[in-house]
């Protein structure tokens, strides 16, 4: 399998992440650092990441957690430079997971959380269009030409941003669906218009729903959801 494959199936990060680590020359195959994403590798070769041997996570080893996260948690594992309050807070089970569809910290909802990087993958990457439910709130009610504007489509940062469903009620209140994950977009798409959000959560990725899943909680995933999951 390719050597970006290969890290992802060891729960070392998303795919997309094992590609920046191994274009930051952190990786070495068989004693030779390699920046090559494409590169062929098996199971008998030697792979290094950071100093630590890694090897695919067995199928049986596989961990898939929904997670309903609150405001002022950040959605990684360890914090670097941002501020707030990392998931292992909330989620440590000694194992090295990745959230599935980031939330800014100022927002709270559904998370995924899996050691699963084929998975990860197939649910992040733009071209799979998985849909995402929000719940925001709006510091006021929207102008009607405001309303139509969205209609017609918003740029941000060049490109529209594809709302798949949306519905306005009373008092700012919002439930919006978009495909899309760039960072912050609802946030910044109600910005272009003027508006600034005071609350934003997430209700659901692809099937999965936030449900009754208590506030700073968190379940492991049936294996139905995992199937319906893996299906997408």
């Amino acid at each position: 399998m390719r050597l970006v494959k290969y890290l992802s199936t060891s729960g070392i990060a998303s795919r997309r992440a094992s590609e920046r680590i191994i274009a930051q020359g952190r990786v070495s195959v068989n004693g030779l650092v390699i920046t090559d994403p494409a590169l062929s590798v098996s199971e008998t070769d030697t792979v290094i990441c950071d100093g630590i041997p890694v090897k695919p996570v067995p199928s049986d080893k596989l961990i898939y957690i929904a997670f309903n996260k609150p405001a002022g948690v950040v959605s990684t594992m360890q914090l670097g430079d941002e501020e707030g309050v990392p998931l292992t807070d909330f989620v440590d089970l000694k194992v090295r997971l990745y959230p599935i569809g980031r939330l800014d910290r100022d927002s709270s909802g559904l998370i995924l959380l899996t050691n699963d990087g084929e998975l990860t993958h197939r649910l992040t990457h733009p071209s799979h269009k998985i849909e995402k439910e929000y719940s925001m709130r709006i510091n006021r009610p929207i102008a009607q030409q405001d309303f139509r504007r969205l209609k017609r489509g918003i740029k941000v940062e060049g490109r529209a941003v594809e709302i798949d469903k949306i519905i306005f009620r009373k008092g700012g209140k919002i439930l919006i669906t978009i495909h899309e994950g760039r960072k912050r977009i609802l946030r910044r798409l109600f910005q272009e218009l003027g508006y600034r959000v005071v609350q934003l959560k997430r209700n659901r990725i692809g099937p999965m729903r936030l449900g009754k899943l208590s506030l700073g909680r968190w379940r492991h995933l049936t294996k139905d959801e995992i199937a319906t999951l893996k299906s997408l």
